[in-house]
Order: structure tokens, then C-alpha cells, then sequence
């Protein structure tokens, strides 16, 4: 499955890019979080509720930041399980500063465009040709973004 899309923040380019590549700020606003596991700079480990139609229950998903390019972008590579299921998944961030005026705003904001590819096996896939995990992977992405919005906000007071 192939997702990508753009949002926008009220950060600067370079406080973005350390939001999304600090596994401490940026893991806990991930969707349906349980749990959090740093295991460095790079790696971190995602527990999450997960639920498809009558599939419910926790999946847990190893996540690596590579191929930093402060502060233009980076990419998080994921591997997860879970739920007769797993999970591989490859995510990329770049980011471009907006300039004053931009919308009618003032500066210090930035642009995101995301890419998001996602290969299910299992239960779950089971759950693709109908488009229902279109669906969830777009709701999740939505509150992600949310997520992103507040930990960025949150930072700034």
C-alpha cells in the first residue's frame, strides 16, 4: 500500500526535523501507543493497539530513523508483528521552510510531505481489497499529523 500527502506546522524547518527524528518526542504521537521502548538514537520499539473489523489486540513495530539529512528530511524504516500479522514499512519526511506571507501567515512555519509504503501479510491483509486498511492507515495518519501539530506546540511553550 502506497500513501503520501503533505501537512503544514507553525515550527521552523529544524524544529521540525528533531521532532521526527527524536524517538522520545516523537514515539508517544504515534497512533494508539501503549508503550515506547528507546533503544538509541535510531532504534526504537512501538507497542499499539491495533483493531481491523474483529481483529483486535497489540502489535509491536521496530522503527529505525536513517538516512538523516538535517534539516531537508529523513526516513523511518519499520518492521512490526502482531496479531497473525505483520508489518514492513518504509516512511520518509521532507521538510522546506514557508516563507512570511505564505497563506497570509508569518514566518516560522514549515511544510511536511510524507510517503508511506506499507507491506501487510497475514490477518490483516486480508482487510486490503476492500479498501478498509486504506481506511484505518489514513484515519491513523490523520491523528499522527494531529499528534505531530501538539508535541510541536506543546515544545514551544
Amino acid at each position: 500500500m502506497h500513501l503520501e500527502g503533505e501537512f503544514i506546522v507553525n515550527a521552523d524547518q529544524r524544529e521540525v526535523y528533531a521532532f521526527l527524528t527524536d524517538p522520545a518526542r516523537i514515539g508517544p504521537h504515534l497512533p494508539d501507543v501503549k508503550d515506547v521502548v528507546i533503544e538509541d538514537a535510531d532504534r526504537f520499539t512501538v507497542t499499539a493497539r491495533v483493531g481491523v473489523s474483529h481483529i483486535k489486540g497489540t502489535m509491536t513495530m521496530k522503527l529505525e530513523i536513517r538516512d538523516r539529512q538535517p534539516p531537508v528530511g529523513t526516513t523511518v524504516i519499520g518492521k512490526g508483528a502482531g496479531l497473525g500479522s505483520v508489518v514492513d514499512m518504509v516512511t520518509g519526511f521532507t521538510l522546506e521552510p514557508l516563507p512570511a506571507g505564505f497563506d497570509a501567515a508569518p514566518a516560522g512555519r514549515s511544510r511536511v510531505r510524507w510517503r508511506a509504503d506499507l507491506t501487510i501479510a497475514g490477518r490483516l491483509a486480508a482487510f486490503g481489497p476492500q479498501g478498509l486498511l486504506d481506511r484505518i492507515a489514513r484515519k491513523n495518519i490523520d491523528a499522527f499529523i494531529a499528534g505531530i501539530q501538539a508535541g510541536l506546540s506543546a515544545g514551544a511553550r
